[in-house]
């Protein structure tokens, strides 16, 4: 795979990307344009590339490990159970009841993040003998301890800002909703 031909796969899966709210969270793994193993893949490749060629900036990593993080997190071979809990979750939440569900990190989800980013550090460092990344990719780690913070505390207000902002982070994509867009739970 060339890093043109991984580019273009990594913008076909972006547009695989939509905001299912209210109705389900999850996608199914048919949508995406080709297997999560060639996403994967693509990312990897990209990465390495911009990587040889110090072409990644602060936005564009954050971009990058947030791509790669959502990959097995948005979209599953089987939704229909996931978004059932999600349903559950959300009308738990409107009546101030806190279920188990774990909503997916918008950010990707902590292990392949840290996994892909320190991916992108070796090849910085072999190339460049250098570290050209200053702290880690905080957005993940941030948004899985608030999370689950706020699930230990019954915290039913921040919660619903989580459920509303789910979707809206910097991985960008077509038809992406703002924040002010995806809100479609009140707070009392």
């Amino acid at each position: 795979m060339t890093p043109i031909e991984a580019e273009r796969i990594i913008e076909k899966f972006h547009k695989s990307i939509k905001d299912l709210r209210p109705d389900a969270i999850v996608h199914s793994s048919k949508e995406l344009p080709c297997t999560s193993a060639r996403i994967k893949h693509a990312h990897f490749v990209y990465g390495e590339e911009l990587a040889k060629h110090i072409k990644i900036t602060e936005e564009i990593l954050q971009e990058l490990l947030e791509s790669y993080g959502i990959i097995d997190s948005f979209f599953n071979e089987d939704p229909e159970p996931i978004n059932i809990k999600y349903k559950e979750y959300l009308g738990g939440l409107r009546n101030g009841i806190i279920t188990d569900f774990r909503m997916p990190n918008p950010f990707g989800e902590c292990e392949p993040v840290l996994e892909f980013n320190n991916f992108l550090g070796e090849c910085c460092f072999l190339e460049h003998h250098t570290n050209l990344f200053t702290g880690n990719p905080l957005g993940a780690f941030i948004y899985d301890e608030l999370r689950n913070k706020a699930t230990k505390e019954k915290d039913i207000k921040l919660l619903i800002e989580i459920v509303n902002t789910s979707l809206t982070r910097a991985v960008r994509y077509p038809g992406k909703k703002s924040n002010a867009e995806s809100v479609f739970i009140r707070a009392n």
